[in-house]
């Protein structure tokens, strides 16, 4: 139907679409599988035309391998050896990934003293910016 709707398209090929999903699961370069598609007949001859009928079979691919792949570290960080190196790894990275963390993140706490301390912990800190020696009083 899409050729009627448009004549000058050479519309959507199955086999080229299972070819592009298996590529890019692969981790195949768009450059490149659209080249290794060429030869399919109604290849599309424009980057623009392949990504509006193969975007969707890519991001598919990238979809499951990531699932695929995620899923096995989400799996090593909640299952793995508490022991081993891998399991720390996939810990870090998906603390890093999915919860901002980082092995920078500091916490700093203080004691804070009475509005008196603190006040003159303030004069003080003003008077020595200023070049004034405090402990002259």
């Amino acid at each position: 139907m899409a050729s009627s709707q448009h004549p000058d398209t050479l519309g959507y090929n199955p086999e080229i679409g299972k070819r592009v999903f298996a590529m890019k699961a692969a981790g195949v370069p768009v450059r490149s599988i659209f080249s290794e598609v060429q030869p399919y007949q109604n290849a599309p001859k424009s980057m623009r035309d392949f990504y509006k009928y193969y975007r969707s079979d890519m991001e598919r691919a990238v979809a499951v391998t990531t699932e695929a792949i995620g899923g096995s570290v989400v799996d090593q960080a909640k299952n793995g050896d508490p022991e081993s190196p891998n399991t720390w790894k996939a810990r870090e990275f998906y603390l890093r990934t999915q919860s901002g963390w980082t092995p920078k993140t500091i916490e700093e706490t203080r004691e804070i003293g009475s509005d008196e301390e603190e006040e003159e912990s303030a004069v003080n800190a003003l008077l020595k910016a200023l070049g004034k020696d405090t402990e002259e009083e």
